[in-house]
């Protein structure tokens, strides 16, 4: 679903006479009001572009700050002209917990000699993907609830104004428009039964009967929520190697 529209700025406050530069990130509060735990998927929504001042691409920081990490560094994947760009990794949020997201533009950042002239602007979607249950035998992804997830939304842009000098004036956040506002509910994206035969066979007829929106990235992340259960990986990574997807999964203490 669609949350809100953003802008992201770092250039002057107005194209004619002296002015502040800004330097604005968007910033916005998941709350995840359901008894179990969610993944949440963010993607930031633009127009397709070139110029490497109206950009994403390699023009941002993001970090995720749940109530268990403090400011996880995340990324935005994608490249120069595309025209969204997935926030990586999943939005982890416990039972009742409330995430954080935070993206802003990194480059260019206040240098001599180089003018401020960044802005990139679209809306951020919201998804609730399904999640890949793997027993040693059957495959599946699986909605992560039977019903829509309900959560509590609020988006903000987060302003700072810097002088000729570049030493801080003002500071501003302004709360954004939602759609719909109040709670909101995430329908969960749908189950797909993998069966037997093992995984590889499955993947390697995707071709065939492709799954809406899967990339390699998606599978990616899907997996790493897998990892943080206790699926027999040895034997998942077995079948994705035959499969041809240059992933593998390992549990890690971080």
């Amino acid at each position: 679903m669609e949350i809100s529209s953003f802008e992201l700025i770092y250039k002057p406050q107005s194209p004619v006479g002296a002015a502040d530069r800004v330097l604005q990130g968007y910033f916005l509060n998941i709350t995840n009001l359901e008894d179990t735990q969610l993944f949440f998927r963010v993607d930031f929504v633009t127009s397709s572009v070139t110029d490497p001042d109206r950009s994403l691409f390699n023009n941002t920081v993001a970090f995720i700050d749940t109530p268990n990490q403090n400011n996880v560094p995340a990324s935005l994947i994608g490249a120069l002209a595309s025209p969204s760009f997935l926030l990586s990794p999943f939005v982890t949020i416990p039972p009742n917990g409330t995430a954080k997201i935070a993206v802003l533009p990194s480059d260019p950042f206040p240098v001599a000699g180089f003018p401020a002239n960044f802005e990139a602007r679209g809306f951020v979607t919201l998804r609730l993907p399904p999640v890949f249950v793997f027993n040693g035998t059957f495959f599946s992804l699986q909605p992560q609830l039977p019903n829509p997830a309900r959560v509590l939304l609020t988006p903000q842009n987060r302003a700072t104004y810097l002088d000729q000098a570049g030493t801080i004036n003002d500071q501003t956040q302004a709360t954004l428009p939602t759609c719909p506002c109040g709670i909101t509910e995430i329908e969960p994206e749908s189950s797909i039964f993998f069966g037997f035969g093992g995984l590889s066979d499955q993947l390697s007829g995707m071709e065939q009967t492709p799954m809406p929106n899967l990339s390699e990235t998606d599978l990616a992340m899907m997996l790493t929520a897998l990892a943080s259960g206790d699926a027999d990986l040895r034997t998942l990574n077995a079948e994705l190697k035959k499969a041809g997807v240059g992933i593998a999964v390992e549990n890690r203490k971080t």
